[in-house]
């Protein structure tokens, strides 16, 4: 379907706009309000080490749970994409899609709990649109290279999140709310074409699926 090199671009892009670090970067500081410089990027590298295991797992039991539930791969393909589609439209609008995480989420937890873990690791840079992207790239693979593509661009990604989290003050300062939100939205707008695509990739399965099953 997808030559090497299309597959690794839209793979990285896919999994860096939905993992969203930059627009992370308020959240983050919010959360690590009060703490040191040097712990702050302990903070940022155990929550990146985690969101990376995460989907590491997700992309190698993705295929089995499709099985498990005897969802074809079209059929996800399309959830998969409008999923997408909608982080996309809040991206535009430059605020954070509740598919992601919920304000309760990023305040439900008591004071001295590891923000790493929850909500940095989870659900903000591996919630549900993240682990259903890496599935459905990783069951779009047609070969073993594609499949090593996107743990690379999960590892890629997380290595770009730690490494934007540890300047997030100065990112800030340089940027400020409007500029992070400016990169949100050109973000937001290639992620929905993306979505799209992925939408009518797999309306197309399912029309080719269904098409072979009727008697000529």
């Amino acid at each position: 379907m997808y030559s090497t090199a299309e597959f690794a671009l839209i793979s990285f892009s896919l999994i860096f706009f939905i993992v969203d670090p930059l627009g992370n970067i308020p959240v983050f500081l919010a959360l690590t309000e009060g703490v040191s410089a040097q712990e702050r990027k302990k903070i940022a590298w155990r929550a990146c080490l985690a969101s990376f295991f995460i989907l590491l797992a997700f992309a190698f039991i993705g295929e089995w749970i499709l099985r498990l539930f005897r969802v074809t791969m079209s059929s996800f393909q399309i959830a998969g994409g409008i999923l997408i589609f909608i982080i996309a439209l809040s991206m535009l609008q430059a605020r954070r899609s509740r598919a992601k995480s919920t304000p309760e989420e990023e305040h439900e937890r008591a004071e001295g709990d590891d923000v790493a873990i929850f909500p940095l690791a989870i659900p903000m840079l591996s919630g549900p649109a993240a682990i259903t992207t890496v599935m459905v790239l990783v069951n779009l693979s047609t070969s073993l290279a594609h499949r090593v593509i996107v743990i690379l661009c999960i590892l890629i990604t997380n290595l770009c999140c730690y490494l934007i989290f540890k300047q997030s003050t100065r990112l800030m300062n340089l940027l400020g709310q409007t500029g992070i939100n400016v990169l949100m939205r050109l973000m937001g707008l290639l992620l929905a074409v993306i979505s799209v695509q992925f939408v009518i990739d797999g309306v197309r399965g399912v029309i080719g699926e269904y098409s072979g099953s009727f008697p000529h």
